[in-house]
This record gives C-alpha cells, structure tokens and sequence, in this order.
C-alpha cells in the first residue's frame, strides 16, 4: 500500500500494517488502516528536537566542540580548560 511520510511528506509503499522508516528522511511512520476508507494513514511526527547547544572552541587547540550552560569546560582534545560563560559562576 502506498503511504505518505508524516515529515517529508514523501510517498512509499509500507507492505501492511506496522512500524515503517521513510526511505526518504529516514523518519519512522506508524501504518494502520483507516476503518472508514481502508486507506493506510501515518500518524503526525514527533515534535522537532531541541537544538543543541553552541559550539566553543578550545583557545590551545582549537577543536570545537558543544557543552551545555556552564561556566567553564576541558577540552575533550587536550584537558585545558575552556571559559564558556554561561551557567552560575
């Protein structure tokens, strides 16, 4: 049967009923039957994620790399320290 993505809105052909991943963006879709038509029928996505915090680079070695809200983090390359500025001091 031919469904529709919920996000892309792109078609497919999903074999029956069930649990089914967009071949387009990957998004998963759940495949019921529609009792009044018999039409398949993906439910809405989820809501978007969050987006991530910020990227900081490190001053020594300038890899990049995402902390949350703090006030200072070691770098994940080379353990210095790196002021970020956020969170409670």
């Amino acid at each position: 049967m031919i469904v529709r993505c919920g996000r892309c809105r792109s078609q497919f052909d999903a074999p029956d009923q069930g649990r089914f991943a967009c071949p387009v963006c990957g998004t998963p879709n759940e495949v019921r039957r529609s009792e009044d038509q018999g039409l398949a029928t993906p439910p809405a996505p989820p809501p978007e994620p969050a987006q991530p915090s910020p990227r900081v680079s490190c001053p020594s070695c300038e890899f990049s790399f995402i902390v949350g809200d703090v006030p200072m983090a070691l770098c994940p390359n080379c353990g210095a320290e790196v002021e970020i500025g956020g969170g409670e001091s």
